[in-house]
């Protein structure tokens, strides 16, 4: 990420158009990073859920916090952009596809009542 801000730093001086695009390229490549790692750390909560029948509810919780990693990402990126307005609607596009995400979840708990 230090290359990448070193990179920006630079790129700034000479053309400031093209530093959104090495701020995200740098992002990319540092959540493609840190999502390896974490997939080594995942997989042996995955396979305890799944010994316990709870592979379902772990998929679920995985995508959900898939989508906000992306969506805080976006957004963040967006702002540093000059685009709150834009990161603002990236926020709530994934707030809702995390509840569309949840709804079978929901129906299945109301059907236990």
């Amino acid at each position: 990420m230090l290359f990448a801000l070193c990179v920006n730093l630079l790129l700034h001086r000479v053309s400031p158009e093209f530093t959104p695009l090495t701020a995200a390229a740098g992002g990319v490549l540092l959540g493609v990073y840190l999502l390896r790692g974490l997939l080594d750390a995942l997989l042996p909560l995955a396979q305890a859920a799944q010994g316990l029948g709870l592979s379902a509810h772990m998929e679920l919780l995985l995508k959900a916090l898939a989508i906000a990693l992306v969506c805080n990402s976006t957004s963040a990126l967006c702002r540093d952009c000059g685009e709150s307005a834009l990161a603002d609607k990236a926020e709530l596009a994934g707030k809702v596809a995390i509840l569309s995400l949840c709804i079978p979840l929901l129906v299945q708990l109301l059907d236990l009542f």
